[in-house]
């Protein structure tokens, strides 16, 4: 019983790789550049308001919609979605929407 333990211990040490000196790495710091942001959104309260998610991109590109339309996006946003726009900027944001060149 007791050779078992060892015949154990000595096919262990057998199949054990040899010890090498790990290799030495060296890491440096990198650099990315990112694209400059290119598009610019015509209304102020857009960017205020809208780009904290939305990209000026994806502004910029939606279906034209009529203002009841936008106004129920604007709701949702802050109902859904938590979206810290106040009411009383609802009219402003709309009419911006409504004012960018794909809605026209």
């Amino acid at each position: 019983m007791k050779t078992l333990p060892i015949a154990a211990l000595v096919l262990l040490a057998a199949c054990h790789p040899a010890t090498e000196t790990p290799k030495k790495i060296t890491l440096s710091s990198q650099t990315i550049a990112l694209p400059a942001e290119t598009v610019t959104l015509p209304a102020e309260i857009l960017t205020v308001n809208c780009t904290a998610c939305h990209s000026p991109e994806m502004i910029l590109s939606q279906p034209k919609l009529k203002p009841e339309q936008w106004q129920a996006e604007v709701t949702k946003m802050r109902g859904a979605y938590k979206a810290s726009i106040d009411e009383k900027d609802d009219a402003k944001i709309v009419a911006a929407l409504l004012a960018l060149p794909n809605q026209k």
